[in-house]
């Protein structure tokens, strides 16, 4: 810090004086003080590159032009849910994908680079700051009486610290362990947010495949019901079909074209959703719905699980880290009711010019400690006592609710699963008892036993079982999801292992 000061008082018979040359002053100070005021050292700003595809054509995915980023690689609990949860090998990539380009996760990763950029102020604030001052000043009087003992001429150098609080109280070590557990808590809910991507992008990729593969069954039901169109009309020629029943076999064949529709539009949508996710990066998913849904995957031994093993999930874990930050705030409210006592000194030099500054001769330190006792603040720092308790109330309950909603989230997820793979196995069944009848009729009509309307009617059921069994398997394979999102963060392996360290 470089401080120049001068200061002239002039009588009143040098002021008309002062006054005529001051517009001379104005005209050259004014061009110095705008070429001053035009320099910035912010960074020269760049637009940044968007990675959307380059037009709204979704019939081919479109590829991120803009460079991926980086994340931390995944975990052994992600890897090894992920390698189970499906066999196909575009599963890994695609949560890798999505951690290094979501947008989202990268703005709650960059929420805690801030906080701990806090944390490191708010603990420089326990150490004295140390800084180095030049000052040049100049006080003049005209009058002689006056400048005789009163006009200086002063030149300094010093080293020093101002205004450093001796934390006698804890009042600053409190606001430092306050700023210490709002990053770590930060960093917990960038933990609990980076589960719930996974776990968004598991379900994304799930609806994407059971929207495709739905929509390839209703694609095939109306080719069918066109076919069975087209021979009514043949039958209505010969005059075996009254028209009547042509329109209704008309209508049939216009209702299994809007549902293949609706449900080509709802696949879109849903790797639209997918994309989004993953930053318009990567080809499209290969996996199959039926790969992802595993009914005889045991998961009983979960409901016998210990409730406090939910304390190490990272949404509970912020929340902790909370209450601690609202209790130290207490600490704080309750030190600002005592004095405050800041210390401001300095060792240097001083002469009356620059030339001899550094003379042997010069030294000068100043010591200025200050006791600051609250006398009447208007009640400030009761209200401020008072709004620290109720925040730490208000954390206490926060806390309280999130455990209890995390014991709610694994308990549906555990109560809707057996009846989900109940779901699945009997739509198994169900596809394999049609499947063999459609077999069968394939048979006869090939035999020349059978007519194909007969034929496409079986074939009409068994596209509707198939559909029925894909949104039991897409249910099933939700469920699996969210079950990995319920203990996510929390280090369990096997039953043996639970509660355990990793």
């Amino acid at each position: 810090m470089v401080e120049l000061m001068a200061t002239f008082l002039p009588t009143e018979n040098q002021t008309g004086f002062f006054r005529r040359g001051g517009t001379l002053v104005f005209g050259v100070l004014l061009p110095v003080v705008i070429s001053l005021s035009a320099c910035s050292l912010a960074p020269t700003y760049q637009r940044p590159e968007t990675s959307i595809p380059a037009r709204f054509d979704t019939s081919t995915v479109p590829t991120s032009k803009a460079p991926e980023g980086r994340s931390e690689p995944l975990s052994t609990q992600e890897r090894l849910f992920l390698t189970a949860f499906s066999t196909s090998d575009d599963l890994v990539p695609l949560v890798e994908r999505a951690l290094a380009n979501n947008r989202d996760f990268k703005v709650a990763t960059l929420q805690v680079e801030q906080a701990r950029a806090l944390n490191r102020i708010d603990r420089a604030q326990q150490l004295p700051s140390v800084n180095a001052s030049v000052q040049r000043f100049r006080q003049k009087f005209n009058d002689p009486s006056l400048d005789a003992p009163y006009g200086q001429k002063l030149s300094a150098a010093t080293i020093g610290t101002s205004d450093f609080e001796l934390d006698f109280f804890g009042r600053v070590r409190s606001l430092s362990d306050a700023s210490r557990h709002r990053y770590l808590a930060s960093a917990q809910g960038q933990r609990a947010f980076r589960g719930a991507l996974i776990s968004e992008v598991l379900r994304a990729y799930v609806i994407d495949r059971a929207a495709a593969a739905q929509a390839q069954q209703l694609q095939n039901a109306y080719l069918d019901t066109l076919t069975l169109l087209n021979l009514a009309k043949r039958q209505q020629d010969v005059g075996t079909l009254s028209e009547d029943e042509v329109n209704l076999q008309r209508s049939d064949t216009e209702h299994s074209h809007t549902t293949m529709q609706q449900a080509q539009t709802d696949a879109a949508a849903a790797r639209n959703a997918l994309q989004l996710l993953t930053g318009y990066a990567g080809a499209s998913p290969a996996g199959k719905v039926e790969e992802l849904a595993n009914p005889n995957e045991s998961l009983d031994w979960l409901n016998s699980l210990p409730s406090e093993v939910l304390l190490e999930r990272p949404d509970i874990l912020q929340a902790e880290e909370q209450l601690r930050a609202s209790n130290a705030d207490i600490g704080a409210a309750r030190a600002a009711f005592f004095p405050s006592v800041t210390l401001s000194t300095s060792l240097g030099t001083a002469s009356d010019g620059l030339g001899n500054l550094f003379d042997a001769g010069g030294r000068v330190w100043t010591f200025i400690p200050q006791i600051t006792l609250p006398i009447f603040n208007h009640g400030r720092n009761s209200a401020n006592l008072d709004l620290a308790q109720l925040r730490k109330q208000a954390a206490v309950a926060d806390y309280e609710r999130t455990v209890q909603s995390a014991f709610r989230e694994v308990s549906d997820v555990l109560t809707a699963r057996n009846a989900l793979i109940e779901r699945v196995r009997s739509e198994r069944g169900l596809g394999i008892t049609e499947d063999e009848r459609v077999r069968r009729a394939t048979a006869r009509f090939d035999a020349g036993w059978e007519d194909q309307p007969r034929l496409l009617s079986a074939r009409l059921r068994l596209h509707r079982t198939r559909i029925d069994g894909i949104f039991a398997q897409r249910d099933l394979a939700l469920n699996r999801i969210a079950l990995f999102h319920a203990f996510y963060g929390v280090s369990m392996n096997a039953p043996a292992t639970l509660g355990k360290k990793s």
